[in-house]
């Protein structure tokens, strides 16, 4: 009977036991209580410009590929940015901020190439200077073995003039694949191996060449050569030991101050392909808040995002220490943030931000409480 007795005793106390860690792993997660300090931060998820004081901050541009950038001797920026699948814009800002001039050419984006501002359109094979004079005029870019009928001691001394005259060198690879032989008879038919050749593109005094050779250049020019070229982004500089070979550069403008949880779900994300399961991942919906100081002003800002329950690196701390891994969504792939991004130099009158590489903000001091922005 003692038996008995004990037995329905660590049963019903168990069944308590369960019970009670249900219902707390049920109830909802209370939000953190934000400080006063935080109170009139400004959320630029919903506002066109945020202010301070002095300053204001303002959605300049929005693009659907990465934004480019090039600062000309001038201290004017050029910005290249894609506006649907065929307009790629090129801007002209001048040191105060504003715009001065578009260029506009139709073509597709892969077909483009920004590098120390100028600009080539590898398919019509020819090239712009408007960043340095505003001739919105196409020349054609002179081809030089274009029919791979060189020898190998000609292209060798051409290699060597290119690399002793032209301060950088776009290199690109492409090949010829030949028509299979016409089989004679039962003959299986055969076909050539693929002829891979390289392509420089190079300036001299503003005019721009275009040599294709069979040799190999990969010693003088090596795949991260034409990357650390082709970077384009005063935010960020090649780290070939990070995801994408671009790493932000961090800048003490940019103050990550508090990040405010207010409601933890669990998000079921699809397997990576194939027969892959699903898993659960913890996440907070919350918000993050960040000083951004610019002219002896700091524009205080507020982003609504989603916090990953781990403690994965990126560039936003808080006091020191990861917060884990920001994201703009939660869904799968997730847009993961790894860090805000500024940039400003002596030379020009106003501050770049941005949190996103297809978007551009302006900072600049406040005069009529507006910036120009397209």
């Amino acid at each position: 009977m003692r038996m008995f007795y004990w037995f329905c005793g660590v049963t019903i106390g168990g069944l308590f036991t369960f019970l009670g860690l249900k219902i707390f792993n049920n109830k909802p997660i209370e939000s953190d209580k934000l400080p006063s300090e935080f109170e009139r931060y400004q959320s630029f998820d919903s506002v066109k410009i945020v202010r301070s004081a002095k300053l204001s901050m303002a959605l300049f541009l929005e693009s659907t590929e990465d934004i480019q950038y090039f600062f000309t001797p001038e201290n004017k920026m050029i910005t290249y940015s894609v506006q649907n699948k065929t307009d790629n814009r090129f801007t002209k800002v001048d040191k105060a901020g504003e715009i001065t001039d578009y260029l506009i050419i139709h073509s597709k984006p892969h077909d483009i190439v920004f590098v120390n501002g100028f600009i080539i359109d590898k398919k019509k094979r020819n090239y712009y200077t408007w960043s340095f004079n505003g001739n919105k005029q196409a020349y054609p870019i002179t081809m030089q073995n274009d029919r791979l009928d060189w020898d190998v001691n000609k292209q060798q001394e051409q290699i060597s003039n290119i690399v002793n005259a032209s301060p950088w060198v776009l290199v690109d690879y492409d090949y010829i694949s030949p028509e299979p032989n016409k089989p004679v008879g039962d003959e299986i038919p055969t076909t050539q191996a693929m002829n891979t050749y390289a392509m420089l593109t190079y300036f001299i005094n503003g005019d721009c060449f275009k040599f294709i050779t069979t040799l190999d250049v990969t010693d003088r020019f090596p795949y991260i050569y034409t990357e650390k070229l082709l970077l384009n982004n005063p935010f960020k500089h090649h780290n070939s030991k990070v995801p994408g070979g671009k790493e932000i550069t961090l800048r003490p403008h940019v103050k990550y101050r508090y990040y405010q949880k207010l409601k933890l779900e669990k998000v079921r994300f699809s397997g990576g392909g194939g027969n892959a399961p699903g898993f659960d991942v913890m996440l907070y919906h919350g918000n993050l808040f960040t000083d951004v100081l610019y002219k002896n002003d700091t524009l205080k800002l507020k982003e609504f995002m989603y916090e990953f329950n781990d403690r994965s690196v990126s560039d936003i701390k808080i006091n020191g220490k990861s917060i884990g891994t920001l994201t703009k969504n939660k869904a799968q792939p997730p847009a993961i943030i790894d860090g805000y991004m500024y940039y400003t130099n002596e030379n020009i009158a106003y501050a770049l931000f941005t949190n996103n590489d297809k978007k551009l903000y302006i900072i600049k001091r406040r005069k009529d409480n507006s910036i120009s922005a397209k």
